[in-house]
């Protein structure tokens, strides 16, 4: 079948990655794969830039819509510090190389699409290549009015307004108008929504605006590179010591409030009081803004940035006794699947993909969410067994993310996709 996929960008950030993959998946299965982006960072013929058009270059209504959004106050509109918000003011898209390489997909798969297009965007697309369209919920943003998660509010579930998460100072209630722009231009198209995890797909069937789409659960694939690696010798490449208990951990801005660093800290505080959490245990940390963290935790720390090379990645995860993830609301996170794919046990709280993957005291540890207590008894626990948590959490690792299967249930949707009318 012939596959054209939408976006923001194909390889930098997770989103990104995991609709890159995605892709290839679909390619290696013997489809006609083309992923349109906004920023292309890779290689791959595959994947084609997708300009923009200037307001003395595009159609009336583009040009029209921008010009509204801009004298309804929507460029004024911000979103709180460390909150992903898309304020569907993005730039007049241009798909017409995109089309040229894809001309007549059989379906449009959809991703992370923030900053790419707006929602007018989207049906104008939609009409334009007229066949079924699978969205790829990466993040909560396809069913509210703009936030990427909810947090504690549920607005969601009826109709968002007076959005909490944007600063005063620009439109009246824009996450309003956003969400009622959705109402009006997207709940009527031939929408598949795609859960990689139950936790996402849960959200969506609680949404008033889209729920009533069909969703279907199918698992990201993931690189197959992540392996489990005898960790004295990936200690030895990375020059890691030999005798210390890494705890990893790991966020694209660890900085996030999202992803719970303030847990772990309060965890770590009462690890540092158990007999186990001598002096022998380290920290490592992988992502932006990590010297904060690190100077909050009671035990000896390693900021090693961000980490972009998937050979580095794997052997971070390779090297580590435990991944710890405190993210209290997350759509994966894919490091999860990571960690345990490279033969890490995991602690995590309960949510996302970690019930579906984690089996307590087996492979990994799932903590009450929110509970830092418990969280560092999953810590402890995993610090001190027996060392066949790693071995079974890449088991269960390599069964879930299974490429073959994943890509037996992509050609079932994909066939079921064709059979519509």
């Amino acid at each position: 079948m012939n596959l054209l996929h939408l976006s923001n960008s194909d390889i930098t950030g997770g989103a990104a990655q995991a609709s890159y993959q995605i892709h290839t998946l679909l390619r290696d299965a013997g489809h006609k794969s083309v992923m349109a982006v906004r920023r292309k960072d890779s290689s791959d013929i595959d994947v084609v830039p997708v300009g923009s058009r200037s307001w003395f270059n595009c159609r009336l209504a583009e040009g029209t819509e921008r010009l509204q959004a801009r004298l309804s106050g929507g460029y004024r509109t911000t979103p709180l510090p460390l909150h992903y918000f898309n304020r569907n003011l993005a730039p007049i898209p241009d798909f017409d190389a995109a089309l040229k390489a894809m001309p007549n997909p059989d379906v449009l798969f959809m991703h992370w699409i923030t900053n790419m297009m707006t929602v007018a965007d989207i049906r104008r697309l939609a009409k334009r290549v007229t066949c079924p369209i699978v969205w790829v919920l990466l993040d909560m943003e396809p069913m509210t009015g703009g936030c990427h998660y909810s947090g504690t509010c549920t607005r969601f579930k009826t109709e968002c307004r007076d959005c909490p998460q944007l600063q005063t100072g620009g439109g009246p209630d824009w996450a309003g108008r956003t969400w009622h722009e959705k109402w009006k231009l997207l709940t009527d198209l031939p929408i598949t929504f795609l859960a990689p995890t139950q936790w996402i797909g849960n959200r969506l069937s609680e949404s008033k605006l889209l729920g009533g789409h069909p969703v279907t659960h199918i698992p990201l694939p993931m690189n197959s590179r992540l392996r489990p690696l005898e960790k004295s010798i990936a200690r030895e490449i990375l020059g890691a010591p030999p005798d210390k208990k890494i705890i990893l951990v790991g966020s694209h801005d660890l900085k996030d409030p999202r992803k719970g660093m303030d847990r772990l800290v309060t965890a770590a505080k009462l690890l540092r009081k158990q007999d186990a959490s001598d002096e022998k245990v380290l920290f490592w940390m992988m992502g932006v803004d990590g010297h904060q963290l690190a100077n909050a935790l009671p035990f000896p720390s390693h900021n090693a940035g961000y980490v972009s090379h998937e050979i580095e990645l794997s052997l971070m995860y390779q090297a580590a006794d435990v991944f710890a993830c405190p993210s209290l609301e997350d759509a994966g996170p894919m490091m999860v699947s990571q960690a345990m794919l490279c033969g890490t046990p995991v602690v995590a709280f309960d949510t996302g993909i970690a019930p579906e993957l984690i089996i307590p005291d087996d492979n990994g540890y799932i903590a009450r969410l929110g509970d830092a207590e418990d969280f560092a008894r999953g810590l402890e626990r995993m610090l001190t067994h027996d060392g066949s948590a790693g071995k079974h959490a890449a088991e269960a690792a390599s069964r879930h993310h299974d490429p073959r299967h994943i890509a037996t249930l992509y050609n079932d949707l994909l066939t079921s996709l064709s059979r519509r009318p």
